[in-house]
């Protein structure tokens, strides 16, 4: 009995601190609207407004004199979960410099290239020179544009730093929030952490904000302008806290003195704007330190498409909205206009009754599908021909590969198969249906290098309908952000168009065109290799083509070539692309050569250089490794320094192939590859690799006939076999004319005629209908 009771102890014990932990965020007092000077009627009126306006709410935070008086979430939209800030962000970043400060570790007046003399340009201009930490926090800079380009790099501070500032820092306002991301950089620099971490004991501990998460750059800097993600009632105490003056409990968490300094004008957004236009806007009234200065005496900060943490001082309030909307301006105009004359001097008579009816009214907000009410007729999946099919996408651009339908009542459950992952995505028939999907939704800055990097998977709720028999859209909800996404399938035929657009830019959907694919127990695979890239710019770019609007599936890369620097960057920023070292020992152009990485003499010419043929030529006589006293010890030390060079900057290199023929022109040498590769747990792909050569002769032929050839030798291919193409994708231009060598004169335009192929659209389509996977050398088994 006593192990009984202890045991159920236990159990109470654990429910009490789960059921803490899940309220952790709610640490905010709650009181009734009346006790603190507002109408419960009235602010249900406010609500409605809310709900009849073409704004999508996500959530709704009222706070009078510290108490929540009114919150509400449109469901799927939870109180538990984290919501997408984007530049609501920057008012933590700047409240980081403020500890800084506080710390007396940093001055606003500081410098910010004293932070990153590693980063600098050659030519530090006057203005590089004077800007400040100050400029950073009150978007002066003095930039013509924003350097948003340098999300796309490893090094965004440098990017950042090498543009030019044109104007004198601190006299002209630019929105930059590559500015607040020098912000995060600094702290990072000064304290050794991560922003948010830095943050952790001085803001979000004594405000008992906890999990929550914040993106960061390929270094792992914070991304400081956007990226944090917060729970609405986390958005609320911040608010408070700044309306407090800095302080929490009674402890001043802040210092009052950073406060009034963040959150007062430091310089007019348009000092030439009319009086008509200032009066009618909440950005023309002046620009703070990462926050903004508002009409009605207020200020905020403030996210892309309608994240607001509204501070009311004359009011004593904060008021906070999550939403998706593309008039930030009106949503805000829905506050001033039915919300702020709320705001009493005195407490009002109690009103259970109206209390309740507003608790009942934001305890039942809903998202809206935005679809007809009407149901779809049980039959249409059938009918429509999509039922249990599988359709791929024959867009050359990388993305989506292919789609499989499942109907099950009312239930749809979509499959996206793209060349690295499968998502599988439920729809309820408009209603929402909640899950997760591995798969990212629509993002403003989805092009930034690691973006949502910490976010392994998003919750998301589905939604579909019939809009006639032949077209289906599937409505998704990526619910811990302000977007949905929305596919329009249109049925045409044996075809199907795919219409694929974000809530943000609807206007410009994407258009892809699916095909279904023949089913196959045992599809045939097709390795489609692209050779030689680092060999020139003209191929380094062909072969990018035909890999990103194409069907090549794996690049053999030449560590020792001219052009192989600039091929580990594309190579960097593709990390899907499958990867071979291209084991070079010959030279073959004559415009252009190579050398071997290690001394090996026995494998250079009289001029250092590789010899340009492998075996005997009659064009260049004496001129082939065959013909030399090659050594294998030289073979093995070149190959050692290449699958180093090689792996250096490529880490995920898999596999080795022989430029040339370089692997198997001897059986010691085909030895010595397999057991060199074998220490590196690479595979040698021209040795004892199971597959055959595509049966396809295409020599001589026009672009157009090539895709005849190749389109019938498909037709050949047998189940459960893999067949290699290999191929030189490069592109027709002044480069590759002046490249060549003797009996090989055609090679700009016979590598473009390559890279057509590779790219060609009705090529793709028959590979699609056929069934046939594209695959890599690690997927070909």
């Amino acid at each position: 009995m006593k192990s009984i009771a202890c045991s159920l102890l236990f159990c109470i014990l654990l429910c009490q601190m789960q059921f803490a932990s899940a309220q952790d965020n709610r640490t905010l007092p709650r009181s009734t609207p009346e006790a603190q000077g507002v109408s419960s009627e009235s602010l249900m009126r406010f609500i409605d407004s809310l709900q009849s306006s073409p704004h999508e709410f996500h959530s709704i935070m009222v706070l009078r004199h510290g108490n929540v008086i009114a919150e509400g979430w449109w469901k799927p939209f939870q109180p538990n979960l984290v919501h997408t800030m984007y530049s609501c962000s920057k008012s933590f970043s700047a409240t980081a410099i403020g500890f800084l400060v506080a710390e007396k570790k940093i001055t606003v007046e500081d410098k910010v290239i004293s932070f990153f003399p590693d980063d600098l340009p050659e030519n530090i201009s006057d203005n590089l020179k004077a800007l400040r930490i100050r400029d950073l926090l009150s978007m002066s800079v003095g930039q013509e544009k924003e350097p948003n380009w340098a999300v796309l790099s490893i090094n965004w501070a440098k990017e950042f730093l090498k543009t030019p500032i044109v104007y004198a820092p601190g006299t002209k306002f630019l929105y930059n929030s590559m500015a607040t991301y020098m912000l995060s950089a600094i702290v990072t620099k000064l304290t050794g952490e991560k922003l948010i971490d830095y943050l952790q004991p001085r803001l979000f501990a004594p405000l008992q904000i906890s999990g929550i998460d914040w993106e960061t750059d390929p270094k792992g800097i914070n991304v400081g302008g956007w990226g944090l993600r917060l729970h609405t009632e986390d958005m609320a105490k911040f608010g408070q806290l700044f309306l407090q003056k800095g302080i929490w409990q009674g402890k001043q968490v802040i210092p009052a003195a950073w406060v009034e300094e963040a959150s007062t004008m430091k310089i007019m957004q348009d000092p030439t704007a009319s009086q008509e236009r200032m009066k009618n806007s909440d950005w023309l009234q002046g620009y703070c330190y990462q926050m903004w200065r508002g009409r009605n005496n207020t200020y905020r900060g403030d996210g892309a498409f309608g994240q607001y943490i509204l501070m009311v001082p004359d009011a004593d309030a904060v008021v906070v909205i999550t939403a998706e909307t593309a008039n930030m301006q009106t949503e805000i105009n829905l506050v001033y206009d039915h919300l702020l004359s709320l705001f009493g001097p005195a407490a009002l008579a109690a009103n259970s009754k109206q209390q309740k009816l507003l608790k009942n009214k934001l305890a039942n907000l809903t998202v809206k599908t935005g679809f007809p009410t009407t149901a779809a007729s049980s039959a249409t999946a059938t009918n429509s021909g999509l039922a249990g099919k599988t359709f791929g996408v024959v867009s050359m651009q990388r993305g989506i590969d292919s789609l499989r339908f499942n109907f099950n009542k009312d239930l749809v459950r979509l499959t996206i198969f793209t060349d690295s992952a499968t998502h599988d995505m439920n729809f309820g028939n408009n209603q929402w249906v909640t899950g997760t999907t591995t798969r990212k939704g629509p993002y403003l800055v989805a092009r930034a290098r690691n973006n949502r990097h910490e976010i392994p998977t998003e919750k998301i709720a589905g939604a579909y309908s019939w809009k006639d028999s032949k077209t289906l859209e599937l409505k998704t909800l990526y619910y811990e952000s302000p977007h949905t996404e929305t596919f329009r399938f249109i049925v045409d035929g044996d075809s199907m168009q795919l219409q694929d657009m974000s809530s943000f830019d609807p206007t410009h959907p994407a258009l892809l065109k699916t095909v279904p694919v023949a089913p196959q127990l045992q599809a045939p695979r097709l390795i489609m290799r692209g050779d030689d890239m680092g060999f020139s710019h003209s191929g380094n770019l062909g072969l990018e083509i035909a890999y990103s609007e194409g069907i090549e599936t794996s690049i053999e890369l030449l560590a020792v070539s001219p052009w192989f620097p600039e091929a580990v960057k594309w190579l960097a920023d593709h990390p899907q692309i499958e990867v071979g070292l291209h084991f070079a020992i010959t030279s073959e152009w004559d415009n252009i050569k190579w050398r071997p990485l290690t001394d090996a003499a026995s494998l250079r010419n009289a001029d250092g250089y590789f010899y340009p043929m492998l075996y005997p030529n009659k064009n260049y006589p004496k001129q082939s490794v065959k013909e030399n006293a090659w050594k294998l010890d030289d073979l093995e030390r070149e190959l050692l320094a290449q699958i180093t060079l090689a792996k250096k900057y490529v880490p995920r290199l898999n596999h080795i192939s022989g430029h040339m023929g370089s692997i198997g022109f001897d059986p010691a040498v085909t030895a010595m590859v397999k057991r060199l590769a074998a220490e590196y747990n690479l595979v040698v792909v021209d040795a004892d690799f199971p597959l055959t050569w595509f049966p396809a002769d295409l020599r001589n032929k026009t672009t157009e006939q090539k895709v005849d050839a190749f389109i019938a030798a498909l037709d050949q291919l047998q189940p459960g076999k893999t067949y290699l193409f290999v191929e030189h994708p490069a592109l027709d231009d002044a480069e590759l004319k002046a490249i060549s060598h003797i009996g090989y004169e055609n090679v700009a335009e016979d590598r473009q005629g390559v890279t057509d192929l590779f790219t060609n659209q009705r090529l793709k389509e028959a590979i699609i209908k056929r069934g046939i996977k594209l695959v890599g050398y690690n997927k070909a088994q």
